[in-house]
C-alpha cells in the first residue's frame, strides 16, 4: 500500500510568522473574534493523505480561538508545504471555511441541537421510548438518504461529501443501523413511532432505488445478496 507523500510538519518559529502573516492577510477568523485571536498549533498535519479529492501538498494548521468567552474553539486554515517552507511564489491552496472543530466531525449533526448537545455516555437513551437509540438510527439512515438524493441532484450536501463517502457511510448504515432497527422489529421492541418511521424509510429507500442503482450505491435489496469479496 502506498503511504503518505509527507509526514506532519512541526512548525518552526519562523512557519508560525508565516502562517499568522497569512491568516492575517485573508482576514481568516471565527465569527465574533479576529485573525490575532489565534494560538497556533505548531504541528501541521499533513491532509494530502486524509480527504479524498485533497491537494496532495495541503497541509491543516490548527488554530485555538484565545479571545475571552470564546476559548476552546478551535479550527484551521489550509497551507501548502511551499506556503510553510516560505518558497518563492508558493502554491496557494483554496481557502476553507472557518469552521468549528466540532462541525467537522461527521455525527455533529445528530447530536448539536437547537436546545445544546445532546446528553452522552452510558445513559444517553434512557429516554428514549421503544429501542433505546432506535431514534438515533433512524435520524442517521433518514439524513443520508437526504444527503443522497441532494447530491443525485448536485445540490450542496453537508460535510461536501464526494461519492466515496456516500458509499461508505450508506453501506455502514444500512449493513448496521439498518439491521440493527430490523432485528430488533422482529422482537417486537420498538415504539409505534419507530415502527412507522421505520416503514416509511423502507418505503423511500425503495422508491429511489434506481437513483441509488445508479450512483452503484446498496438498495435493501442489496442486503439480500451474499457480499463479494475481492483479493
Amino acid at each position: 500500500m502506498v503511504g503518505p507523500k509527507y509526514d506532519d510538519m512541526m512548525l518552526n518559529d519562523d512557519q508560525v510568522g508565516r502562517v499568522r502573516d497569512y491568516i492575517k492577510h485573508i482576514n481568516f477568523h471565527l465569527e465574533g473574534a479576529t485573525p490575532d485571536d489565534f494560538e497556533i498549533n505548531r504541528r501541521a498535519r499533513y491532509l494530502g493523505y486524509m480527504f479524498q479529492q485533497e491537494d496532495l501538498e495541503s497541509f491543516g494548521v490548527g488554530l485555538k480561538c484565545t479571545k475571552p468567552g470564546m476559548e476552546g474553539q478551535n479550527t484551521f486554515i489550509r497551507m501548502s508545504r511551499e506556503q510553510l517552507l516560505g518558497v518563492d511564489n508558493p502554491q496557494i491552496l483554496p481557502v476553507n471555511q472557518p469552521v468549528l472543530a466540532a462541525e467537522s466531525m461527521t455525527l455533529n449533526r445528530f447530536y448539536d441541537t437547537p436546545g445544546g448537545p445532546t446528553r452522552t455516555g452510558v445513559d444517553t437513551f434512557d429516554s428514549d421510548e421503544g429501542l433505546p437509540g432506535g431514534d438515533m438510527d433512524l435520524a442517521m439512515v433518514e439524513q443520508q438518504l437526504a444527503d443522497i438524493i441532494a447530491f443525485h441532484n448536485g445540490e450542496p450536501v453537508p460535510g461536501e461529501q464526494e461519492i466515496l463517502d456516500l458509499r461508505i457511510f450508506w453501506g455502514s448504515l444500512l449493513a448496521g443501523r439498518y439491521s440493527r432497527l430490523k432485528h430488533f422489529q422482529g422482537l417486537g421492541q420498538l415504539s409505534v413511532e419507530q415502527e412507522e418511521r421505520l416503514n416509511r424509510l423502507e418505503s423511500e429507500i425503495n422508491s429511489v432505488s434506481e437513483i441509488l442503482e445508479s450512483l452503484e450505491l446498496a438498495t435493501l435489496e442489496t442486503l439480500k445478496t451474499t457480499p463479494r469479496r475481492d483479493g
